[in-house]
């Protein structure tokens, strides 16, 4: 049984953290071959490709200057936007325990920002807190019609669901919507969640999720996948938590990508209080869609 008092009680209350986090700002991963990354987010997935050096390939999907980053130097990392510089301050304090680090003059160079902490949560992965990032001048165009309209959120696999959940909770500041099983939903907005914490046997980035318009783009998507012969993982189908119609695909680094639509975003989110969903396969997928990834299959069902 969880102690949600242990784990939530100590995170900022929800103005605070509203106020705190700007938004989900980038993820970055490490690749075998960048070139054969940047083709399936150009060309499959419909990113549009953005700024690139020797070891960079950067991506974008809205306004700001890059949602994604292929690297080859780097390992694997989130990032979020805080509202003001003292705020790395406050967040340096509450995370004292993970040893967070500033990031120096060239990695906010790399990286686009004015300043940042990094820290390593428990699954490995580093958690950047970046103030003013770049947003681009130029309007975003997709090299295809794929619909879509921003980076939504990310999936992280964890060996250790509950130190990673109070990592993210109590360190971080994010709260919780909803569980399904251990699975947990992190809020930063008034979206329903930003980063999803699910249980597994490796650790690591699982995956991230781009808005697309409508169900009629995520169908579009499933089609256009299906077409470029891509592994598609999980859906078409629609998450019993987050209401999100959803179609998730396998990319470069085995990690999947999904197109969402329809992801309940509003007050009531926070103003309902987090709700606990059966492990469960149906609660993944209220369609009952066909699912590859351990992760999405529920506990009880494996």
């Amino acid at each position: 049984m969880r102690d949600e008092e242990k784990v939530c009680g100590s995170a900022p209350g929800e103005t605070e953290m509203t106020a705190f986090y700007r938004d989900l700002r980038y993820l970055r991963l490490p690749v075998p071959d960048l070139a054969v990354a940047a083709s399936f987010a150009a060309d499959v997935f419909g990113l549009q490709a953005g700024d690139s050096d020797d070891d960079n390939r950067r991506f974008r999907s809205d306004a700001r200057n890059y949602a994604l980053c292929y690297t080859r130097n780097d390992g694997p990392a989130v990032a979020l936007t805080v509202a003001r510089p003292e705020d790395l301050d406050a967040a340096e304090g509450r995370l004292a325990e993970w040893s967070p680090s500033h990031l120096d003059a060239e990695e906010c160079r790399i990286r686009q920002v004015k300043s940042g902490l990094a820290v390593t949560a428990p699954n490995g992965v580093t958690v950047e807190l970046v103030w003013r990032p770049l947003t681009s001048g130029w309007r975003y165009h997709g090299p295809r019609d794929a619909g879509i309209t921003g980076f939504e959120a990310v999936q992280l696999a964890c060996t250790d669901i509950a130190a990673n959940e109070v990592f993210w909770t109590r360190g971080i500041g994010l709260a919780v919507s909803d569980w399904i099983g251990e699975a947990a939903f992190l809020r930063l907005d008034e979206a329903h969640h930003r980063i999803a914490l699910y249980p597994s046997e490796r650790d690591g980035i699982l995956g991230a999720s781009w808005a697309v318009e409508g169900i009629n783009n995520v169908m579009q998507g499933w089609y256009f996948l299906q077409s470029r012969q891509v592994p598609v993982m999980h859906g078409p189908g629609r998450q019993a938590a987050s209401n999100a119609v959803f179609v998730t695909a396998r990319g470069p680094g085995d990690i999947h990508y999904s197109y969402v639509a329809e992801t309940e975003a509003g007050p009531q989110v926070a103003a309902r209080g987090a709700r606990q969903f059966s492990d469960t396969a149906r609660s993944h997928c209220a369609w009952g869609s066909p699912c590859l990834a351990p992760e999405f299959q529920g506990g009880e069902e494996r």
